[in-house]
């Protein structure tokens, strides 16, 4: 019974629950099917179909349809289409692969379909039931042949030829696979193999079930996902009848390997065992005689030896100095011919008397260290030896010291070459991790590297997930076909592979046009997002397909971890809801926001009550000083808005800002917060103070055209000077629609209003757009700033920004001034002015107050 039958479900898939599905298939090679579970009911559309037509028509119940399964297959089938009323889940695609008995060559098709939802306004929703819907198609078909499942289809065929005896067992421990060297192992014809698939379940083995410590290890296989090796007698008369063969023990080494689903969950186990009764049977007759101990070395399948210690060594001497002896008087004093074979000399007297660095092992120290520490006994302990050429080999070694009178006398062991085996498990593994079109780490490859950075990362360590979909590759695959589609996804991963000269990371394809880099350490948000343009230009370039070019452009949707999601799933979630925003917004690229995802609780809550927060006066502003460097003097404050929920407490600008500006919120936010800066700032001109402020605009305030309106009705109001108040926007706003953002800039500049361009380095912005910009002012970003003292490149920014700005004209505030050598060094540069928590964090107005007068860095009115 070789082939694979399995229910799966794949959401790379579209599959209509509705009539409508026909018109989506090829006629020729399919055939639409429902089943209700509660009536038995089926229904096949099978006319268009001439081999399967005469085969179906008859069929007009499930377990009619049944009876033409084999045992196996029909257990997967009342699997994957079940009667389980917990099972709701009706967005997954169930599929499962059958042979039809009762037709000419016994076709193998695929039954795909959904669990249908019951319509909840039908009068006769309860009486609905479970029902299912969807298509027949055969093997060839391309719906049977889903590309995130290749891997899976290469994994059973590499798995039918395994030398290694293996099976493979559901969630519930029932055997769904067996290969042709499990079947001779425990004398199974083929037909006994294919009866057992579908009905024997290791669970419920009685023999196994006798023995308490080996029930609980498979228990725990099952149901923790626990990886398991273990030894164990099994007598044949469990499963055979035949007095020549139910007598007979079979002496074993199995192992429980947990193959998870994409949730973690333990969704198959491959089994695989490697039969020990020879080695066994020979062990037992060492027992007997000394005759047949000789017979057993020199007949065994295995290197046996034995290392004598000359001279002896003491067992309570210091560990370390044990070791050292060890190396040193262990000498060859018996072998047989297969450690001679093992070795490549040509006799046995080529090794007799050599020691242990003689041995070949590439790590012998260790291995001494491992045998002195687990008690002078080793089992299984794997070793790589190299040959003169440098090739590796694996061996795997059981050994035990004989001890007499406290002193370690010699050593006997056994060898075992697995070098077959373990080529063949790192062919396996490499599969299970690799995409097989592209050679890129696959999905679970992808999953594992961000698990084990965010098990070891460090606390302040940043990492970042971009999710990058390809625009219009189906019109690709459409035109040119398949395979050129496909010779383009090839060349995707050395293009983006280029960009990471410098960034170490991991690239992954996740299936058909969808790729992922993940980042797993970076300086700042702002580097992840410079990084996703430099993919974007370099996706952007031509592709040359063998006789036609293409180009191609991209979405890209950002995480950040641990900021915005602690673990690899919900930072993979979150990635591609950004990506599918900056899809639907044709923006390029996009840094996940919880404005964007639409099941966001904290979303929907927050836009509800920051309406009622400005009404009741919840928020209020802090105000940070901005000094003049030349003078070391405080000229002005940036007013900075906060919320304090009478619930959730403080409520971070960064969580409430950026929804406020998808709704009209932002105006009444704007509004509210100008009013109270410029009141504030009325005050200190009262109290005889030349202080400025400043106050942030979105792009969303910037594309009003009642804003400067606003700003006018607030300096009459409170009789502030015009200078005295200066509006902060960032590249990105202005970008956004340059024509009116510069209308309304001209606007708030004729004013008299002073204009500075925030966050300057961290956008996308034009130079030309920016020099017909009426702005007096340039803010370097601090994610420049903080770091220029390690790091040249930032601080070659930095210095090229304050020449850039006043070649233009321009004032420059640095931003994120953490210390006074900071501060030592912009002035050296020119800088003209600056902000940051060496000069003062935001505070309240009370402490703003307070600091004016203690700070030192504002001139007291006389």
């Amino acid at each position: 019974m070789h082939h694979h039958s399995t229910p799966s479900g794949n959401p790379a898939l579209f599959l209509s629950a509705h009539p409508a599905l026909d018109n989506g298939l090829d006629v020729a090679t399919s055939a639409p099917w429902s089943m209700n579970v509660a009536s038995g009911e089926l229904r096949v559309s099978a006319q268009k179909v001439d081999s399967l037509a005469a085969f179906f028509s008859p069929l007009h119940r499930v377990t009619d349809l049944l009876n033409h399964f084999r045992k196996a297959d029909r257990y997967l089938f009342l699997q994957a289409f079940n009667a389980d009323p917990l099972d709701q889940d009706y967005d997954r695609l169930r599929s499962c692969d059958v042979r039809l008995f009762g037709i000419s060559g016994e076709p193998l098709v695929r039954f795909v379909g959904r669990l249908r939802q019951p319509d909840s306004e039908a009068p006769d929703a309860k009486e609905q039931g479970r029902f299912f819907e969807g298509v027949i198609v055969a093997a060839q078909h391309w719906l049977a042949k889903p590309s995130d499942e290749y891997a899976l289809q290469f994994l059973s065929s590499l798995f039918a030829d395994s030398p290694i005896p293996s099976f493979i067992t559901d969630k519930q421990g029932v055997i769904v696979n067996i290969n042709e060297s499990c079947e001779r192992l425990f004398h199974l014809s083929h037909r006994q193999a294919e009866q057992a698939a579908g009905f024997y379940s290791i669970l419920r083995d009685k023999q196994l079930n006798s023995d308490p410590e080996l029930a609980a290890a498979v228990q725990a296989v099952y149901h923790q996902g626990k990886p398991q090796t273990l030894e164990m007698s099994y007598s044949l008369g469990n499963i055979h009848r035949s007095r020549f063969i139910c007598d007979k023990q079979i002496h074993f080494r199995v192992s429980f390997v947990p193959i998870p689903d994409r949730q973690g969950k333990v969704a198959q186990v491959l089994v695989q065992l490697q039969d020990l009764s020879r080695e066994k049977s020979a062990r037992d007759a060492l027992q007997e005689s000394e005759a047949s101990y000789k017979a057993f070395i020199t007949n065994s399948s295995e290197a046996i030896w034995c290392y004598d210690m000359q001279p002896p060594v003491a067992i309570d001497t210091e560990y370390e100095q044990q070791v050292k002896q060890i190396a040193h008087n262990a000498r060859l004093v018996e072998a047989n011919k297969v450690l001679v074979n093992m070795l490549g000399v040509d006799s046995l007297d080529d090794i007799l008397g050599t020691g242990l660095i003689d041995s070949g092992s590439t790590n012998y120290v260790f291995d001494i260290h491992f045998f002195v520490k687990n008690n002078y006994v080793m089992v299984d302990h794997d070793i790589i030896r190299q040959d003169a050429r440098g090739k590796s080999f694996y061996f795997q070694i059981c050994c035990t010291g004989i001890v007499e009178r406290g002193q370690l006398k010699r050593v006997w062991g056994t060898t075992k070459d697995i070098t077959a085996r373990r080529r063949y498990e790192e062919k396996l593994r490499y599969q299970s991790y690799h995409d097989s079109l592209t050679a890129l780490p696959n999905r679970e490859k992808l999953y594992a590297d961000m698990q084990a950075c965010f098990e070891q990362r460090s606390a302040e360590q940043i990492s970042a997930l971009l999710l990058i979909d390809l625009d219009r590759f189906k019109e690709i695959n459409d035109t040119l076909g398949h395979n050129v589609g496909d010779h383009l996804l090839q060349l995707i991963g050395p293009r983006l592979a280029n960009e990471m000269a410098e960034i170490p990371g991991t690239v992954a394809r996740l299936g058909g046009d969808e790729f992922a880099v993940f980042l797993p350490r970076i300086r700042s948000t702002h580097q992840a997002v410079v990084f996703g343009h430099r993919l974007l230009d370099a996706l952007s370039q031509e592709f040359d397909l063998e006789g036609f070019t293409a180009q191609i452009s991209a979405s890209i949707g950002i995480a950040i971890s641990p900021q915005q999601a602690q673990d690899q799933h919900t930072l993979m979630r979150y990635a591609d809801i950004a990506m599918y925003y900056a899809k639907s917004q044709m923006l390029g690229l996009a840094i996940y926001s919880a404005e964007y995802d639409p099941h966001s609780t904290k979303r929907l809550s927050i836009i509800s009550e920051l309406g009622r927060a400005i009404r009741e006066n919840q928020l209020c502003l802090y105000y940070q000083p901005k000094i003049l460097l030349d003078e070391k003097r405080c000229y002005g404050f940036e007013a900075l808005i906060r919320w304090i929920h009478p619930e959730l407490g403080f409520v971070p600008p960064a969580d409430f800002i950026p929804m406020a500006e998808l709704t009209t919120l932002i105006h009444q936010l704007t509004a509210w917060v100008l009013e109270k800066a410029i009141s504030q700032c009325r005050t200190w001109q009262d109290q005889g103070m030349s202080l400025s402020i400043a106050v942030n605009l979105s792009a969303r305030n910037l594309m009003d055209d009642n804003i400067p309106k606003l700003v006018e009705r607030l300096l009459i109001k409170y009789q502030l000077p015009a200078a005295r108040l200066e509006l902060e926007i960032t590249e990105s706003s202005i970008m956004t629609d340059p024509t009116r953002a510069l209308r309304n800039l001209d606007a708030l500049h004729a004013l008299g209003v002073h204009l500075a361009i925030d966050d300057f380095g961290t956008g996308y912005s034009s130079l030309a757009y920016l020099k017909r910009l009426p702005v007096q002012t340039l803010k370097i970003d601090s994610s420049f700033v903080r770091s220029m003292l390690e790091d040249l490149q930032d601080e070659l920014i930095v210095n090229s920004t304050i020449h850039l700005a006043h070649n233009l004209g321009l004032m420059v505030v640095a931003e994120g001034v953490e210390n006074e050598a900071l501060l030592n060094r912009l002035s050296e540069m020119g800088c003209d002015e600056a902000q940051g928590f060496f000069i003062g964090k935001p505070m309240s107005v009370i402490n703003t107050n307070e600091w004016l007068v203690e700070s030192g860095w504002v001139k007291q009115p006389q």
